[in-house]
């Protein structure tokens, strides 16, 4: 048995809205009591009050989450300024959940400490809520797949803040924290696939990079970043095209992957022509410009949901877990709701819960290992063998 149940609340007054997001659940799960969940909350609401109403519901429950920008669920489709929730009930999967505290000083250590304290076995998805702001999420992976083992996928994102880039929240248990990374593992007989798209498409010259150090560019094929923008774009600063869908980001294709993954940029140094992005660029990797347009971006969600669903390897998955970025959200504009739309269209019925983030998390292919992504829609699909 693996159930899943969600509730998703537009109500702004916390104690109602984390009422009617458990009564939503309830109904969904006839008696039955959950073991995990994850909670998706905009930043205004009071927090504590939703973790502590939760937990004393539902005594012992593994459950992680955090703020975003916006959120999405079967419930009630794209939302902003609303708290949606997840739960599980499975007698043949195992859900543990865990913390790493301090994770933009020692993303090591943090990672590390939130995966050994799941004490988990047979791991076969780690879902990640971390830090949004100041954190590297290249790292953030790193060393989750250090903990974890790389044969293991995982998938999440970094937490929001509305785009006030102020403070960002993570939940563990009846906990508020900040600076922190959240994991939820799933273990035992359980079935996962993903997908990834952006609706980008590399166009020119296909550069290599030569210098960079973290997110910073320094040097492609062996010039100046500088030169290989102005080849493009003129004179204007990549923080000019920063939010990059409509210019300026690039598609970083790195040895071995078939994919790519997109960096947008976030800052220029006008003296040394470096540019920062928002996630690093491995040296040695390939770097193209990308395009888009709106029909494009929108068509993400089906491509993401379609590769998922053609990977699963059941009869048919139990729930989806979407995380899509904040930046396509702004994209999109008063769209954004079609993209939540385009993907309940594809999925039916199916329970599904997502966020916009400050950063993707998703393996660029079934068995692949997970990357960061930026301007990306990505989901996984759940379920038993």
């Amino acid at each position: 048995m693996f159930k899943v149940a969600v509730g998703h609340s537009i109500d702004p007054d916390s104690e109602a809205a984390v009422e009617e997001i458990i009564a939503q659940c309830q109904d969904a799960l006839a008696g039955e009591t959950p073991k995990a969940g994850i909670l998706l909350s905009a930043i205004d609401f009071e927090h504590a009050v939703i973790l502590n109403r939760i937990c004393e519901t539902f005594p012992g429950i593994a459950l992680i989450g955090g703020t975003t920008v916006g959120e999405m669920s079967s419930e009630m489709g794209f939302q902003e300024d609303s708290l949606t929730l997840m739960l599980f009930c499975s007698d043949v999967v195992d859900f543990k959940a865990g913390l790493g505290s301090n994770v933009t000083q020692d993303v090591a250590a943090a990672t590390h400490q939130a995966v050994s304290s799941t004490q988990a076995d047979n791991i076969k998805l780690c879902y990640v809520v971390g830090e949004g702001i100041g954190v590297d999420g290249v790292a953030v992976i790193d060393g989750l797949r250090t903990a974890l083992g790389k044969d293991i996928p995982i998938f999440g994102g970094l937490a929001g803040d509305d785009w006030q880039f102020k403070e960002t929240y993570q939940f563990f248990g009846n906990q508020v924290l900040r600076n922190a990374v959240t994991v939820l593992t799933f273990s035992g007989n359980l079935l996962v696939s993903c997908g990834v798209a952006t609706g980008q498409h590399p166009i020119g010259h296909k550069g290599t990079v030569t210098e960079s150090i973290g997110s910073t560019l320094h040097k492609v094929d062996g010039q100046s970043v500088k030169v290989f923008y102005e080849r493009y774009f003129g004179n204007a600063l990549s923080t000019q095209l920063a939010g990059g869908s409509w210019g300026g980001a690039v598609a970083v294709f790195e040895t071995d992957e078939d994919g790519f993954y997109v960096r947008s940029p976030s800052h220029q140094d006008e003296i040394s022509g470096s540019i920062d992005y928002f996630g690093n660029i491995p040296e040695q990797s390939k770097i193209q410009f990308t395009e888009t347009n709106t029909e494009d971006l929108l068509s993400a969600a089906e491509e993401a949901l379609r590769r998922a669903l053609d990977s699963y390897g059941g009869t048919s998955p139990s729930a989806a877990l979407i995380v899509s970025c904040s930046s396509r959200m702004k994209l999109l504009g008063t769209r954004a709701c079609e993209e939540h739309q385009i993907a309940q269209t594809i999925l039916g019925n199916l329970p599904n819960i997502g966020f916009h983030a400050y950063g993707e998390i998703c393996p660029l292919s079934k068995q692949g290992k997970a990357f960061f992504h930026n301007e990306t829609f990505t989901a996984v699909l759940i379920g038993t063998c």
